[in-house]
């Protein structure tokens, strides 16, 4: 099942990730309809759906499959104002199984009937040997049928637990693309802004772990200008790689703009993260770059630093990174090729 999903709302992953974990902790079924329908919970966006989710969380029956098909035909069946494709597929795909499910019980119920008018002739003494046999071929007709399509279902339900699955791949693919740089292929600055606002939650406690590196790579304009925006383009990719190439798992590396790149390193500090900085510089600095298809050497890049970590709760994402943006103002003022953090920026200059 194919799904273009690139509008997908960007917490949709986040939302799915607590899910997994809320499923196995209440010991609710997978199904794709109870995806669906804590996954409208989660998001918020129907209050009514919200409020009696929340009753039922306190009830001490709490929740099921039958409640979850109840909460869908009250509050999903019928909602036609999504804007989100990941939404829209998601509800195809609920729609056709409550189809399934539905006719399914439709003919259980004839079934049910069958076995029951079965077992009211059983009970008349004077059936005689053909009688028997014909009812006993009904009611092994009608049990057949049942165990038939209560594996036809088990199928669909299966089919539909991997359809989910594509989707869920599909929606990280899309959403790792939107925030993908074209040209470096590392993050972008929405990718940026949104890691800056969820590491500085998760460094509440303690703040200074959190360190930042703001990048620049010296007279990029003018390098551009004698060697053209080609070899521009494919400096700014080998920056980026000489990035990438020692990356640990605490650190998120982005684009900022333009020439400019930013590293955000949780669990770490501002020493470490000076460190880091200073290994990127001399990386970039001891690179011998040629122009294609020439034995032309390119002159010689280097790059400025600046480095800061976060203050806590009373500083917001805009205020960190003008501090960061300090320190790298400070280290073009000092000669540019070198790396100030925010202790080394004079009293004037950080105000």
């Amino acid at each position: 099942m194919i799904v273009d999903v690139k509008d997908a709302p960007q917490k949709a992953i986040r939302i799915f990730d607590r899910l997994v974990e809320t499923f196995k902790e209440q010991n609710i079924n997978p199904s794709p309809l109870n995806y669906y329908v804590w996954y409208q919970y989660v998001k918020g966006n129907i209050p009514a759906l919200r409020q009696e989710m929340d009753a039922i969380l306190n009830d001490p029956f709490g929740y099921n499959d039958r409640v979850g098909k109840r909460l869908y035909d009250t509050y999903l069946a019928e909602k036609e104002d999504s804007t989100s494709e990941f939404d829209r597929a998601f509800r195809r795909l609920i729609d056709a199984m409550v189809k399934k499910m539905n006719a399914w019980s439709d003919k259980l119920e004839s079934h049910t009937q069958q076995l029951d008018e079965c077992s009211s002739e059983l009970s008349n003494p004077d059936l005689n040997s053909e009688d028997i046999k014909r009812i006993t071929d009904s009611v092994i007709s009608a049990a057949s049928s049942i165990k038939e399509g209560s594996l036809n279902i088990q199928n669909e339900m299966i089919h539909n637990a991997e359809a989910v699955k594509e989707l869920r791949k599909q929606l990280q693919e899309a959403q790792a693309e939107a925030l993908k740089d074209e040209l470096t292929q590392i993050g972008n600055r929405k990718a940026f802004n949104n890691a800056i606002e969820e590491l500085m939650l998760e460094a509440e406690n303690a703040p200074e772990s959190l360190a930042m590196i703001l990048c620049d790579i010296d007279h990029f304009k003018l390098f551009n200008d004698t060697y053209g925006h080609l070899v521009g383009d494919s400096v700014l990719r080998y920056f980026a790689s000489i990035m990438q190439k020692d990356k640990t798992d605490n650190e998120t590396i982005c684009r900022y703009g333009g020439e400019e790149f930013a590293i955000l390193l949780a669990n770490s500090s501002l020493d470490e993260a000076v460190e880091r900085a200073h290994q990127i510089r001399e990386a970039i600095q001891s690179a011998h770059l040629k122009r294609k298809n020439s034995s032309e050497p390119l002159k010689t890049i280097t790059a400025s630093f600046g480095v800061a970590t976060y203050r806590g709760d009373y500083e917001d994402a805009k205020s960190f990174i003008e501090r960061t943006d300090k320190a790298l103002y400070q280290a073009k003022n000092s000669g540019r090729n070198c790396v100030i953090d925010e202790t080394q920026i004079p009293p004037e200059s950080s105000k």
